[in-house]
């Protein structure tokens, strides 16, 4: 790890209202940057589960699904916001952890992609997957079976579309002919998520960075680092910036600090950990709970204000 820690939150099944109050505290307290999670739909029925779970196959608890996808969960469109939050903050990066890539037509990706960095001045992040839940692929229209091919070509067109200027696709999955979604270059990072082998194999070959799926202990986000490694290294870009977002198994200060220790220099919270999701807490509550982290992790860098 070179240079200072960082350290980001991620959100998911948040009141619009409460994401605002949260960014706002975070950009003062210094934390680095908010994460926003993607689903759109949330099936009455489903065969797969979340690649988080631990249990074996036959195991039918799905808590950890119905977290997710369950029928009281909010689901919200996290470009608009990731776009408020933007707009109510002028530090705070913004990134999304993850945007299900193979259910979106790439070219109107790339168009939000291109105008969540414009309105953000240059502080969004895209962090990608494949996703895992086939109901909501087939709900939209999407193909589940093929999403790494799509998620591969998605990101080959996402890199064409960035570097301004016209330009055209001839793949399996998609194909048009000359066209173009912005004049000018733009310099998005491309933070690929995923815990899996054909997921990390994607990092190693085209990212800027890497995060990984739900919360891992240390030895795990070590046993992926070795493997991002070397096949960053067998393929010629060890020597290319990278950087690894990680989202630990506990918030706690001797937790974190061991993944610091170890070199994961970007550390990512996971919300209800650190700003409880919990509508009948009073905001005064939430931010000092917020601020005491900070202060236990070594993240805050201003003296505590009134609550707005």
């Amino acid at each position: 790890m070179s240079g200072k820690p960082t350290f980001g939150i991620t959100t998911y099944n948040y009141e619009p209202a409460d994401i605002l109050n949260l960014a706002r505290h975070a950009e003062r307290l210094g934390f680095e940057g908010l994460w926003f999670g993607e689903h759109y739909v949330s099936p009455r029925r489903y065969e797969g589960h979340h690649p988080s779970r631990k249990e074996t196959p036959n195991d039918k608890n799905d808590e950890r699904d119905k977290e997710i996808i369950g029928e009281s969960v909010r689901i919200y469109d996290p470009w608009f916001l990731l776009g408020a939050v933007a707009g109510a903050t002028t530090r705070l990066k913004v990134g999304t952890a993850i945007c299900i890539v193979p259910m979106m037509q790439p070219l109107l990706l790339a168009r939000a992609t291109i105008t969540a960095h414009d309105v953000s001045g240059g502080r969004f992040l895209l962090g990608t997957g494949a996703g895992w839940l086939k109901e909501e692929f087939e709900a939209v229209g999407a193909p589940f079976e093929t999403r790494g091919a799509r998620l591969d070509e998605a990101i080959d067109i996402l890199k064409l579309a960035w570097a301004g200027g016209w330009f055209s696709y001839e793949g399996t999955h998609f194909r048009f002919p000359e066209l173009q979604i912005s004049p000018h270059p733009v310099k998005v990072p491309l933070i690929c998520g995923g815990n899996s082998g054909p997921a990390l194999r994607r990092v190693a070959r085209v990212a800027d960075g890497w995060i990984n799926s739900a919360k891992i202990t240390l030895d795990e986000a070590q046993g992926m680092r070795d493997t991002i490694e070397a096949a960053r290294q067998a393929q010629g870009r060890a020597g290319q910036p990278f950087q690894y977002f990680v989202r630990p198994h506990t918030p706690t200060a001797d937790d974190v600090r061991s993944y610091l220790r170890a070199g994961f220099g970007n550390i990512v919270l996971w919300g209800p950990d650190v700003w409880p999701n919990d509508p009948s807490m009073s905001l005064e509550a939430k931010v000092a709970g917020l601020e005491k982290v900070a202060r236990e992790l070594g993240v805050a860098q201003a003296a505590a204000e009134p609550v707005a």
